[in-house]
Order: C-alpha cells, then sequence, then structure tokens
C-alpha cells in the first residue's frame, strides 16, 4: 500500500477509531483523540491525547454492514462532533 504524505491539509489535531474484537460474539468501535507529534511534518505522526468514546456492535451484524440506519448514524454523528469540539467549533 502507497503512503500518502500530509500535504499539510491535516489539521493538528483529530481521531482515530478502531475495531477490536471482544471474543465474546461482539466488537468494540473505538474513538480516541490524537495529536500530531509534530505538525510542520511532512508525514504525521499521531499520538493519543485522550479516550473519546466507544460503542459495542454484534459481530455478525458488523460483519455484515447490517447496523441499523440510526446506529451508522449515530456513529457518524460521534465522528462530527468530537472533530467540531476538538477544532473548537459548532455549538
Amino acid at each position: 500500500m502507497a503512503h500518502e504524505t500530509d500535504s499539510g491539509h491535516r489539521a493538528k489535531e483529530g481521531m482515530t477509531i478502531c475495531l477490536r474484537d471482544l471474543g465474546d460474539g461482539q466488537s468494540l468501535l473505538i474513538f480516541d483523540h490524537v495529536v500530531a507529534g509534530n505538525p510542520a511534518a511532512s508525514e504525521r505522526v499521531w499520538r493519543h491525547k485522550v479516550f473519546s468514546t466507544h460503542n459495542v456492535y454484534p459481530n455478525d451484524r458488523l460483519d455484515a454492514m447490517e447496523l441499523s440506519d440510526q446506529q451508522f448514524q449515530e456513529i457518524g454523528e460521534v465522528v462530527v462532533a468530537h472533530l467540531l469540539a476538538i477544532n473548537k467549533r459548532g455549538k
């Protein structure tokens, strides 16, 4: 996989999202606030700043992309709300 450089388009702070199988038929979707180690670098290295939130989903529904429209909407809302807060924007 080719790696793109940052090209200066990314903000200093952002979010990472990871998926962890809990081993009991469920997975944890984890959202973390991250900060660029050196914002001026051409390729950013992101460091964990603070845990944001997490959601638990059944593996079979998640693997088949069969979450409800409301669940997918909530995931998107969490991401956008956190990014707005990180960048001191929004309500």
